[in-house]
C-alpha cells in the first residue's frame, strides 16, 4: 500500500472533514418541508446526500409536489445555511494544523465538495485557510462523488493524479468512488456517516479526527 508521506498532492471533503457543518445539512431537506406542513420521508438526508443540490432541488419539488421552481427551492435552502457558514461554522479537531502542515511540506492542497463553492470559500476565508488551497472543484459542476470526476478534478487543481494524491473524506460512497479511481484514500470520521466500519474496513487510512493523521505525517 502506498504511504501518506508519499503523496504530492491532496483533496479534501470540507463538510465533515475539514468543517464541522454536516449538522446544518442533515435535516435540511427535512426542516425545508416541516415549514410547508409536509411530513418528510424515512431516510430523506441520506437520500439527498448522494445528491448535487440542482438535484435534491428537483427531487422536493417532484416527490413533494411543490409549486415552486427548483431555482426558487434552491434559493430558500441556500438562505437558510448561507448565514451559517458565513457567520458561524468551525473546524474539525486538528484541521489548520494539518492543514498547515502539508502546506509547509510542499504538499498541494484541493477541495472536492458537495457544498456551494462561493460559501465555501466565504468559510475557508473567515476561518484563514483559504490561501492554503489551490482551487475547489464543487459536485454542482463535476456531480455527485459517487463518480469520479469531482475528485480527478479536484486532483487536477492541485496538480496531481491519483497515483500520488490522498483524497481525505468522511463519507463511505466517496471513499468508495475515490479508491476504485486510484487515489490513495484516508477516511475521516463524522457522525453524519452511519456505515463507521465499513468506511474503516474500505478506506486505506481511518482516523477519529485530522489531528490522528498530523500525528502520523510527523511520526
Amino acid at each position: 500500500m502506498r504511504e501518506l508521506n508519499s503523496i504530492k498532492a491532496a483533496v479534501f471533503d470540507l463538510d465533515g472533514t475539514i468543517l464541522d457543518s454536516s449538522g446544518i445539512w442533515d435535516g435540511l431537506g427535512e426542516r425545508f418541508l416541516v415549514s410547508r406542513s409536509i411530513t418528510p420521508e424515512p431516510g430523506l438526508s441520506e437520500r439527498l446526500n448522494l445528491m448535487t443540490l440542482p438535484e435534491s432541488c428537483e427531487y422536493l419539488r417532484t416527490e413533494y409536489h411543490l409549486p415552486e421552481s427548483p431555482q426558487h427551492i434552491r434559493s430558500e435552502l441556500c438562505g437558510i445555511i448561507a448565514d451559517f457558514y458565513r457567520n458561524e461554522c468551525g473546524l474539525k479537531p486538528g484541521a489548520a494544523e494539518l492543514l498547515t502542515e502539508l502546506s509547509r511540506r510542499g504538499v498541494t492542497l484541493s477541495i472536492a465538495t458537495a457544498g456551494d463553492r462561493e460559501l465555501s470559500r466565504a468559510a475557508l476565508e473567515r476561518l484563514g485557510l483559504l490561501e492554503l488551497f489551490s482551487g475547489i472543484a464543487s459536485c454542482n459542476e463535476y456531480g455527485g462523488k459517487n463518480h469520479p470526476e469531482i475528485f480527478l478534478k479536484a486532483a487536477s487543481l492541485a496538480g496531481g493524479t491519483p497515483d500520488n494524491t490522498a483524497v481525505f473524506e468522511d463519507s463511505l460512497h466517496a471513499v468508495i468512488t475515490a479508491r476504485k479511481a486510484g487515489f490513495l484514500t484516508a477516511a475521516v470520521m463524522d457522525m453524519s456517516e452511519p456505515q463507521q466500519v465499513a468506511l474503516r474496513n474500505t478506506a486505506d487510512y481511518y482516523c477519529e479526527n485530522l489531528s490522528c493523521y498530523l500525528e502520523l505525517f510527523r511520526g
